[in-house]
């Protein structure tokens, strides 16, 4: 089930966290996986994965067209590609930054769109394009305005692709997780993530990048041949209501 042996994959942002174990659990399947990241250290991990390597910027058109023929003249074809890089950080509305703000719409935005473009010019039928939201996408959240809008985008880019691509037999699919366990999710107040989760979550838990990792196998295998333009929550319940913990937190404060 979910076999990926013959598949040629490419993961961005796999060097750490979700992209990562994403790009372990396709090698595991039997993928050939071309990890993308702008870390150097990231070479060092792929090559101990048994996946080769490209270091690359995801804003910059020119390094993502590079990525996708690097990996159909490495392998012969491509198959799969996550877009899974990702950056991160919080500021209230009243505080936005352009710069900032520029650099989200470049990786979140620009960065999915010309990997969709690049990757599909390279896929026949069969392909299979992952694209990696959030659930602050879905819903308000205090300070992640910059953030949210670009994760909400690569949705509707999501959707658009899907109907474009559907033709060719391309299916695009996008992954909206909660709050997992990775470095970046934990960089800024590690605390106030872990409490999020235990509280809000109807599991009660923060997730694992494995959990997440299971998610995209699932979406970028011939076994999901029947779904694409959707968007899968991974986010532990916190989408679907308020928790027990949650509830009982509202009222012990209340009074």
């Amino acid at each position: 089930m979910f076999d990926l042996t013959g598949k040629v994959a490419i993961v961005t942002g796999a060097g750490s966290g979700i992209g990562a174990a994403i790009a372990q659990r396709f090698r595991a399947a039997g993928a050939d996986v071309l990890v993308a990241d702008i870390s150097p250290q990231a070479e060092v991990l792929a090559l101990q994965w048994g996946c080769a390597f490209r270091r690359t910027d995801v804003g910059q058109p020119d390094e993502m067209a590079a990525l996708c023929e690097d990996a159909a003249a490495r392998f012969g074809k491509l198959d799969i590609l996550v877009n899974n890089a990702g950056i991160a950080a919080s500021a209230p509305i009243a505080e936005a930054d352009e710069a900032r703000s520029q650099r989200f719409w470049r990786v979140h935005i620009l960065g999915v769109q010309m990997g969709i473009k690049e990757a599909a010019a390279r896929m026949t039928a069969g392909g299979s394009i992952v694209n990696i939201s959030s659930i602050t996408a879905m819903r308000g959240f205090l300070q992640w305005g910059e953030y949210a809008a670009t994760k909400a985008g690569i949705i509707s880019l999501t959707q658009t692709a899907a109907v474009e691509y559907g033709p060719r037999g391309i299916r695009v699919n996008c992954i909206a997780p909660g709050i997992i366990d990775t470095p970046m999710a934990m960089d800024e107040a590690p605390d106030m993530v872990s409490r999020n989760a235990n509280v809000f979550t109807l599991l009660g838990r923060i997730g694992r990048p494995e959990e997440l990792a299971a998610a995209v196998h699932f979406m970028a295998s011939d076994d999901a041949s029947y779904i694409t333009g959707q968007t899968l929550l991974v986010d532990g319940g916190w989408s679907t209501g308020t928790s027990i913990k949650g509830i009982e937190l509202a009222l012990s404060t209340t009074g």
